[in-house]
């Protein structure tokens, strides 16, 4: 069984693209049984899965298109990002050690490490992840006897438009994961940010055949740009250093990206992802709209993200009595005041499926690991259902429609620990199942009571929403 859905954060070329670079790098093989095909399918075993529940690893696929086609996705924003030095160039050095470890956590080949390990240009690994996607738009590959296709589109009348019957299409929007990609953050290499080539780059990008819909401004590290949150911790810390810049907001290189990202010459705005953004960049960014975009609503992205249940950051107070306790206290997840400034924007909020993100160690720990499945399912799929339902509430107690804002944000695929039990694409129809299951618990309880009438609705209706509908209608007015 299927369930259409729509995801804002993938990363399906992530390990095919990786395991390339042991024959011809950068192909994306038209066979689907092999490993350096996009549509090959390597899904979870009960070794992978045990794994991960013991060490947080995840090597198995978890977006591949055949994963994507069988769980029935309608639309993915696959992210462009071009790995960092910084996982693969750690405190363990570009030796023999460094490359088991970095291989390990990311699933990726030797000879892909090696190759990041070398190269001086982020632009050309990017061009590369695109022209990999390219390669295979529209190639046709039989799944459980019938035929499936990924289709890239630039709008929303081209998805439209190239609805087939005969073919399953999952359509694929570009969007990119990190402003490093124009080929700035390479100081490690003895490379300092050259403006005139960055802005060079975005006017090419924005050239392409295929647009990019939106592009998170920094990702894990110090782009030379704009300042990042602290996103890695536990061992990792001890090996990957992403301490330079970090906390730090936009300098003028920045801001100069930023304009030219948001020049919507020709149609060809790129919108910012708030996404991996310091605290600082962000409260910068929203008083740059305010005050160069006074008269111009432009909607706040969240790709793939989380709440911390905080009141604002200088008002670390939580107001969620239901869920006091049970966010991760962290300032790369979102604060209240945000919710609500992405509410009025008309913005997308994507939640994502890690368990790194979702949840405090102290709600992690009451809801597992367990042996029994179906209350695995349940208490991790609940791990979703709180951030949705924080969402709403805030967006409720400051007179805003509920249920508009929250849509799918795994970022499979893209080196998270994922919900035990919903490893990939494939399991979204159970998920489904599951988050209907809370959405109806939280109607037919007192925790609804503060609901306002136009944000009383059904649980079928809310999980609807947030599994496709609320994307499909931002794509509708803004693609």
């Amino acid at each position: 069984m299927e369930t259409k859905f729509i995801d804002l954060h993938i990363h399906p070329a992530m390990k095919p693209l990786g395991k390339s670079f042991n024959s011809k790098p950068g192909r994306n093989n038209p066979d689907k049984n092999r490993v350096d095909s996009i549509w090959h399918y390597d899904a979870a075993t009960f070794l992978d899965k045990a794994l991960n529940i013991t060490t947080t690893l995840t090597k198995f696929r978890q977006s591949d298109f055949t994963s994507l086609a069988k769980g029935g996705a309608e639309i993915v924003f696959v992210s462009l990002c071009g790995l960092e030095k910084g996982f693969v160039m750690t405190k363990l050095g570009t030796g023999l050690k460094g490359d088991i470890i970095g291989n390990l956590v990311t699933g990726l080949s030797k000879k892909r490490i090696d190759h990041v390990q070398r190269m001086t240009d982020y632009f050309s690994d990017l061009e590369m992840e695109y022209d990999f996607y390219k390669q295979l738009d529209g190639h046709k590959v039989k799944i459980d006897g019938m035929w499936h296709r990924y289709k890239i589109v630039s709008s929303y009348n081209e998805i439209e438009e190239n609805q087939n019957p005969e073919i399953r299409t999952i359509f694929v929007i570009f969007t990119i994961e990190g402003t490093h990609v124009f080929n700035a953050g390479l100081q490690m290499m003895g490379k300092t940010a050259d403006p005139n080539e960055i802005l060079t780059n975005i006017d090419k990008v924005k050239g392409w055949d295929d647009r990019i819909f939106f592009t998170g401004l920094t990702h894990h590290f110090y782009n030379e740009m704009v300042g990042h949150a602290q996103s890695l911790g536990g061992i990792v810390c001890k090996i990957i250093n992403q301490s330079e810049g970090m906390d730090s907001g936009f300098n003028e290189l920045g801001w100069k990206v930023l304009r030219k990202l948001l020049d919507n010459t020709n149609g060809k705005r790129i919108l910012p992802d708030l996404k991996h953004m310091s605290v600082k960049a962000r409260n910068e960014y929203y008083r740059f709209l305010d005050e160069e975009h006074p008269g111009e609503v432009i909607p706040l992205i969240v790709s793939h993200g989380a709440v911390n249940g905080f009141r604002s950051p200088t008002e670390k107070v939580e107001d969620d009595l239901f869920n006091y306790g049970k966010f991760q206290p962290t300032d790369i997840n979102f604060f209240d005041d945000e919710i609500v400034r992405i509410g009025k924007s008309g913005g997308l909020f994507g939640i994502q499926f890690d368990e790194r993100r979702l949840a405090s160690e102290m709600e992690l720990k009451k809801t597992g690991p367990s042996l029994a499945r179906r209350k695995m399912l349940f208490y991790k799929s609940k791990l979703v259902w709180n951030q949705i339902q924080h969402i709403a509430e805030v967006l409720n107690k400051h007179d805003q429609f509920a249920w508009g804002i929250q849509c799918i944000g795994t970022d499979y695929d893209g080196m998270v620990n994922p919900l035990n039990g919903f490893w990939g694409a494939e399991e979204m129809p159970i998920f489904d199942s599951y988050l209907e299951k809370h959405a109806y618990n939280f109607l037919a309880s007192s925790q609804s009571d503060n609901l306002k009438d136009y944000n009383k609705t059904t649980a079928s209706d809310i999980v609807e929403r947030f599994m496709r509908t609320n994307a499909l209608n931002f794509l509708k007015k803004n693609f």
